[in-house]
C-alpha cells in the first residue's frame, strides 16, 4: 500500500490536502480529504469531499466564535 498526499490549498489558515491510497497493482483505493490544524499542523478532519471538508473548516470556526465573544452577560432587543 502507498499513500499518496497533495497539497491543495489553505483556507482560514487550515491546510486542505488530497490523499489517495494505492493498493499493490498501482489502482486507487481510497481518496480523502483532510484538514489540518493551523497550530499544531495535525488532521482535524478527514472527509470523502473536498465540501464536506470546507464544511469542516467553517463549523470549527463558527463554534468558537460565539464563546471567543461571549461576556456572559444578556443581551436584550427593545421594540422603538
Amino acid at each position: 500500500m502507498r499513500k499518496v498526499r497533495t497539497f491543495l490549498n489553505r483556507m482560514l489558515g487550515y491546510t486542505l490536502e488530497r490523499t489517495e491510497t494505492y493498493n499493490d497493482a498501482g489502482l486507487p483505493t481510497l481518496i480523502r480529504f483532510e484538514v489540518r490544524c493551523p497550530q499544531t499542523g495535525f488532521v482535524i478532519c478527514s472527509s470523502p469531499t473536498l465540501i464536506a471538508a470546507r464544511q469542516c473548516i467553517i463549523a470549527r470556526e463558527l463554534g468558537v466564535a460565539p464563546t471567543a465573544h461571549n461576556d456572559g452577560g444578556s443581551h436584550e432587543i427593545r421594540a422603538a
